[in-house]
C-alpha cells in the first residue's frame, strides 16, 4: 500500500488499552506500601512525639487509632505513633516519587540525611557547655590514668620484689612503690576503724520524713543538708555530736522534696532540690552577717537564699546531682526524661528522653565525661555529655533502679533499686563486675568515699531500717549500721563520719 503522498508505508495499529489483573493491583499497592515505610522510616527521627503516656494515648486515639497493640511496651507505642504521623505526613505532599539516584550516591544522601534528622540540632549554649565539659573531662582523666598507671606500676613492682631471692633487689623500693604501700597501710586502718563504727549522736529532723541528704566542707568544716516530706531544707553541723541545726528554709517547695545535693565553692555552696511540684531549686549557703556579729549560738549561723528555680518538666521530679565542674545541675523526673541546667542563668541546657519508664537517679562520673541515669524498668543508660549519645546501657536488675554512684577510680558503677542487690559495672568492659546481695529490701542510696583513701569503701542505705558499708577491694561487708526504727532514706559521707537520714524524722551520725 502507499500513502496520499505516493510514499510506501505501514498502516497504524489501534492502541489497545488493558486494566490491570486483581494480582497486579494488590502488588502495586503493596509496592507503595513499601515506598511510604521506608520514607517514612527516614523522616520518623525529625517527628517529635509526646513523652508521657497519657498524651501519647490522647494523639492515638485522635488519630483514630489503637492505644496499644498486644506485646506493646511504652517505647514501641511511641514509635508506632511516630511512624504514623510520618505516614501521614507524606500522605499529604501527594505520595512517595521513586528515586533514580545511583544507589552509592542515594546510600551517601540517607547517610548524611541521618546525621541531620536523627539527633536533634544543640542550641548555642549546649554546645558551648560540651565544649568546657569536654576540657574539663580531658584534664581530670589525664591526672586520673596517670595515678591509675603509677598504681599499677607499683603494685606490680611490689609484688616482683616480694618474689625476689637477692637481699639486695628486694630491698629497693621506688616512690610508685611506696605510694602503694601507703594506700595498702591506710585502706587497712580505714577498715579496721569501719568495722567499730557506732552511733555518735542522734537528731530529731523535722516534722516528717527525712527523704534526702547530701554532705559537704565549707571552709574546712563538715554540713550536712536534708531534704524533708514537709518540702524544708536544714543545714546540719556535721562534725559535732550534737548535730547542731546551721539553717533553715521552710516552704522551700510546694511538696515534698525527693533530692538534694550540694556543691562547695571557695565561701560559699550551692544546694540543689528536687520536689514532686514540678520544680528544681539551686540554694546559696553562705555565713550569716548577723551570725559573724552575733555572739549569741543559738542563731543560725548560714543563711539560705535563693538562686534560681528550675521550671520545664512535666510531672514529678526523682533526684537531683551536681556536675564534677560546678556549673551545671541534672535533674531527672516521672516524664521519662533528664534535664541538664546551667547554674548560673538556670536556663534549662538539654532536655534528654530515650527511657520507656520513669527515669529516677542520677550520677555523673568523676572525670565529667558521662552521666548514668537509671529508670522504673531496669534500665541503666549511660550518656556521653560532651556528644550527647547513649554509649551504652545495662539491665541486670529484676525490678527498679532507684540510684546509681560512679566510683572515683572511674571505670566502675555501681547501682541499686527495689531488688535489693547492689551491681557493679566494668565501664571498660561493660559487663557487670560484681553483684551483691546487699539488702532484704529497697536500696534507696550509694554513696562511695571520696576522702583521702578514694573509693575505698562503698555506703547504701535501705528501706530494711538499716545501713551498711562494703569494702570495695573484694566487696565484702564492712559494718551494718543500726539505729533508725523504720526505713533509711538516704546517707551521706564525711572525712571522720557517715550520717544518714529516715522516715523516723531523725538524722544520725555514725563514726
Amino acid at each position: 500500500m502507499s500513502n496520499a503522498t505516493g510514499q510506501p508505508g505501514a498502516s497504524q495499529p489501534d492502541v489497545m488499552s488493558m486494566e490491570l489483573t486483581e494480582d497486579s493491583m494488590l502488588e502495586r499497592q503493596k509496592h507503595e506500601r513499601l515506598l511510604v515505610d521506608l520514607e517514612a522510616k527516614k523522616r520518623a527521627f525529625s517527628i517529635e512525639v509526646p513523652t508521657l503516656p497519657q498524651d501519647v494515648r490522647h494523639a492515638l486515639r485522635n488519630l483514630r487509632l489503637p492505644v496499644r497493640l498486644f506485646g506493646e511496651n511504652l517505647a514501641n507505642i511511641r514509635d508506632r505513633l511516630r511512624m504514623e504521623l510520618a505516614r501521614r505526613e507524606i500522605m499529604k505532599e501527594g505520595g512517595v516519587t521513586i528515586e533514580t539516584t545511583p544507589i552509592g550516591k542515594k546510600a551517601e544522601m540517607i547517610d548524611q540525611e541521618e546525621e541531620v534528622t536523627k539527633y536533634t540540632r544543640a542550641s548555642t549554649e549546649l554546645v558551648k557547655a560540651r565544649e568546657k565539659i569536654a576540657k574539663f573531662s580531658f584534664s581530670r582523666a589525664k591526672e586520673r590514668l596517670e595515678r591509675e598507671r603509677r598504681l599499677r606500676a607499683g603494685g606490680k613492682r611490689k609484688r616482683d620484689r616480694l618474689l625476689l631471692t637477692s637481699s639486695e633487689d628486694s630491698e629497693i623500693v621506688n616512690d610508685n612503690e611506696a605510694e602503694v604501700s601507703r594506700l595498702d597501710d591506710s585502706c587497712t586502718t580505714l577498715y579496721k576503724s569501719l568495722r567499730n563504727v557506732g552511733l555518735e549522736g542522734s537528731q530529731y529532723g523535722d516534722g516528717r520524713a527525712l527523704s534526702a541528704i547530701c554532705t559537704f566542707d565549707l571552709c574546712g568544716h563538715a554540713f550536712a543538708a536534708t531534704g524533708s516530706w514537709s518540702a524544708t531544707v536544714k543545714l546540719w553541723d556535721a562534725s559535732s555530736p550534737d548535730l547542731v541545726q546551721m539553717g533553715i528554709v521552710k516552704d522551700a517547695h510546694e511538696d515534698r522534696i525527693m533530692g538534694v545535693d550540694a556543691y562547695p565553692f571557695d565561701d560559699f555552696v550551692l544546694c540543689a532540690t528536687a520536689s514532686i511540684d514540678l520544680t528544681g531549686k539551686l540554694w546559696k549557703v553562705a555565713r550569716s552577717e548577723d551570725a559573724m556579729t552575733d555572739e549569741d549560738t543559738s542563731s543560725m549561723k548560714y543563711a539560705v537564699s535563693e538562686v534560681a528555680s528550675l521550671k520545664g518538666h512535666k510531672a514529678r521530679l526523682s533526684s537531683t546531682s551536681f556536675h564534677p565542674m560546678g556549673e551545671h545541675v541534672a535533674t531527672t523526673s516521672f516524664d521519662h526524661s533528664w534535664r541538664l541546667w546551667d547554674v548560673e542563668t538556670g536556663s534549662q541546657l538539654l532536655l534528654q528522653d530515650g527511657h520507656a519508664r520513669e527515669v529516677y537517679g542520677v550520677g555523673f562520673h568523676p572525670d565529667g565525661s558521662i552521666v548514668a541515669t537509671t529508670d522504673f524498668c531496669s534500665v541503666v543508660q549511660n550518656w556521653d555529655l560532651r556528644s550527647g549519645k547513649s554509649i551504652c546501657h545495662h539491665q541486670a536488675h529484676a525490678k527498679r533502679v532507684l540510684c546509681a554512684e560512679f566510683s572515683p577510680n572511674g571505670f566502675q558503677l555501681a547501682t541499686a533499686g527495689d531488688d535489693g542487690t547492689i551491681k557493679v559495672f566494668d565501664m571498660r568492659q561493660r559487663k557487670i563486675f560484681a553483684s551483691i546481695p546487699a539488702h532484704s529490701r529497697l536500696i534507696s542510696q550509694l554513696r562511695f568515699s571520696h576522702s583521702a583513701t578514694k573509693g575505698e569503701y562503698l555506703a547504701s542505705s535501705s528501706f530494711d531500717a538499716t545501713a551498711k558499708l562494703w569494702s570495695t577491694r573484694d566487696w565484702r561487708i564492712l559494718s551494718t549500721l543500726k539505729g533508725h526504727e523504720g526505713k533509711v532514706m538516704g546517707i551521706g559521707l564525711t572525712q571522720d563520719g557517715i550520717i544518714t537520714s529516715g522516715y523516723d524524722k531523725t538524722i544520725k551520725l555514725w563514726k
